[in-house]
């Protein structure tokens, strides 16, 4: 929860030791622009030219190492600092497009494709586009979690009370307004929190599983296709028809993904790009996400011979 607020809080009022990193590069003469707390364009320029100066990795972010050297820095900016141009921001997942992890996705589809086209003759997803959505989801099922969703979804219901993770804030310090949104956005988060977490004792007695032991992401989703639990109750199918919903196998998990992605409107073929990236953004709203998930598929489509 804590993780998850800093983000939102940061993201809406500014961070202070974003805020103090500007102060000390604005007193220095490398920052031009106005002290907010928000790591921008701008910010992320000051600090690559003081890096660039100082003879240190131009990484353009704030942390408290390059706080604390700033507070001992005596030198000011020369005149004309020229640095390389940033990098753009990443289009795809770089720890997933590596040939290892592509090399895992070729195997899966070829070993599972019998399945797969099953999955697209019931739902109309492509094999490849499935491939894709498993291997940045779970490495093709190869890794689902390392914490019990349970315990996740617990420890985040139980931060209704703000005073929880607020001594998080004691450098941002949140006063009036930003304590006001502090306390109502922690609040719907544990909420949304605690609704997941019933649906996830209400999955597991379904499955007849032990809800204690299902391994989960960061935010409790569950299973090879990392579905919230409120949404395996919904969009779960028996795809093996055994007369239970289990995530945790490959049949059951790809019918419901396809049946997510068809409840969420996907009704076209692979060459509807559009759609497909609408649909798909219904899973995860991140273009980055997307991206990833469309390159393993073109990846495999040409690896492998239609």
């Amino acid at each position: 929860m804590v993780d998850k607020m800093e983000d939102l809080f940061h993201k809406k009022f500014g961070s202070a030791l974003v805020r103090d990193v500007q102060h000390r590069l604005k007193t220095l003469g490398y920052l031009e622009g106005k002290v907010d707390g928000v790591a921008g364009p701008g910010t992320r320029l000051a600090i690559r030219r003081y890096e660039h100066v100082s003879g240190l990795p131009l990484t353009g972010k704030a942390t408290e190492t390059l706080l604390t050297r700033l507070r001992t820095e005596k030198r000011h900016a020369p005149p004309q600092v020229t640095v390389p141009p940033e990098p753009e921001g990443p289009t795809v997942y770089r720890s997933i497009v590596t040939p290892e992890r592509l090399a895992e996705a070729v195997v899966f589809y070829k070993t599972n494709l019998p399945l797969l086209r099953r999955i697209e003759a019931e739902y109309g997803v492509p094999p490849p586009v499935t491939t894709g959505l498993l291997t940045v989801e779970t490495r093709v099922g190869l890794f689902l979690g390392e914490t019990p969703a349970f315990r996740t979804l617990a420890s985040m219901a139980l931060c209704e009370d703000v005073s929880l993770i607020l001594p998080a804030f004691k450098r941002d310090n949140p006063q009036g307004p930003a304590l006001v949104w502090l306390r109502a956005k922690t609040q719907e988060k544990a909420l949304w929190a605690y609704r997941e977490l019933k649906a996830l004792i209400a999955y597991a007695r379904n499955a007849r599983m032990d809800p204690l032991s299902l391994p989960g992401s960061i935010y409790g989703a569950i299973g090879i296709a990392q579905f919230m639990p409120s949404s395996a109750l919904k969009f779960g199918v028996d795809g093996n028809r055994d007369g239970v919903v289990d995530l945790f196998t490959l049949e059951d998990a790809l019918h419901s993904m396809g049946n997510f992605l068809k409840g969420h409107g996907w009704r076209g073929t692979a060459q509807d790009r559009a759609l497909l990236r609408r649909v798909l953004y219904r899973y995860n709203p991140s273009v980055v996400y997307v991206n990833t998930i469309l390159h393993v598929a073109d990846h495999v489509q040409a690896q492998v011979p239609q």
